[in-house]
């Protein structure tokens, strides 16, 4: 083969279009967090629909379908979507955030653990709720970058300059939260579920309880009346409530005390799938825990 020949060659080569990568997510939060990752041409897909659970979502054929053709599927883990934890051991390109090196995590008894490769842990009480934590979702991006990079060798360089994009946005938008809650009262708060834990630890709040930790379970008698007491002694002034929330639950306790109530959405149902989307959704929920702490009444 001539040298003219092989530089043909190699010219069709650099010609040819690089792959576009499709990655599939479960839940709408990392799917916020690829978004800010991918290259222009890669497509992020999210298996869940507004409004379901991922602690008890029914796969569809089409969605079986969905994952199986995707390049790169990520989930959180079976901590959290265990609907998926028999399909996804026969798929390859996964991605287990729970399982990724050095990402923290915590235990429903507030106990906080960094995860490493080769150390076996019981993955019950372990939170799932990974995403709403900027050092977790930072760890889980590096993790998806890295992915990404397997995936398609060429792009390396966009996904490396993507992800630093993402870190400076999310460095940015940590800092505007923490100067918000700076301006908060000191008192005490409940949640609807809990889900929290990550974002409490990162900006320094302390609840004063919960309603449930399952949302797919109604808060009993005996809850009720010891976040009503708590109101009461003015041991917390705020609730927050979440869409799928039964506003019944709410009147029941406050009973007209001076007590705010926002709405938060740990699923990000309205955030508008973006490259910066999952910093506004951050930024968001920042907001509205420093205002139900200021005692401004929005929702």
């Amino acid at each position: 083969m001539s040298v003219r020949v092989i530089g043909l060659f190699f010219a069709l080569l650099l010609a040819l279009p690089v792959q576009a990568v499709t990655v599939m997510t479960t839940i709408k939060p990392v799917q916020l967090i690829a978004k800010g990752l991918v290259a222009d041409d890669d497509t992020v897909e999210v298996l869940l629909p507004p409004g379901a659970s991922p602690h008890g979502y029914a796969l569809k054929p089409s969605d079986i379908r969905n994952l199986k053709a995707a390049d790169l599927t990520v989930w959180v883990g079976p901590e959290l979507e265990l609907f998926l934890s028999k399909l996804l051991q026969e798929q390859p390109n996964v991605l287990t955030l729970t399982q990724v090196e050095g990402i923290p995590l915590r235990h429903y008894d507030g106990e906080a653990e960094t995860h490493h490769h080769g150390h076996d842990h019981d993955h019950h009480g372990i939170d799932p709720h990974i995403w709403l934590g900027p050092e977790s979702a930072r760890v889980a991006a590096q993790a998806i970058t890295q992915a990404l990079i397997k995936a398609a060798p060429e792009k390396a360089d966009q996904y490396r300059a993507k992800l630093a994009i993402f870190n400076a946005q999310l460095d940015e938008t940590v800092t505007d939260i923490h100067a918000a809650l700076a301006q908060r009262q000191q008192s005490g708060y409940f949640v609807f579920h809990d889900a929290y834990g990550y974002f409490e630890q990162a900006f320094g709040l302390k609840k004063t309880g919960h309603f449930t930790v399952d949302p797919s379970q109604k808060p009993g008698a005996k809850t009720l009346v010891t976040i009503r007491r708590g109101l009461l002694n003015h041991d917390a002034t705020c609730i927050f409530t979440e869409p799928q929330f039964n506003p019944s639950l709410v009147d029941a306790v406050t009973r007209n005390d001076d007590v705010t109530v926002i709405a938060l959405d740990p699923l990000a149902t309205a955030i508008r799938v973006a490259p910066d989307g999952y910093q506004v959704f951050l930024k968001d929920m920042g907001n509205r825990f420093a205002r139900c702490l200021k005692h401004e009444t929005t929702h």
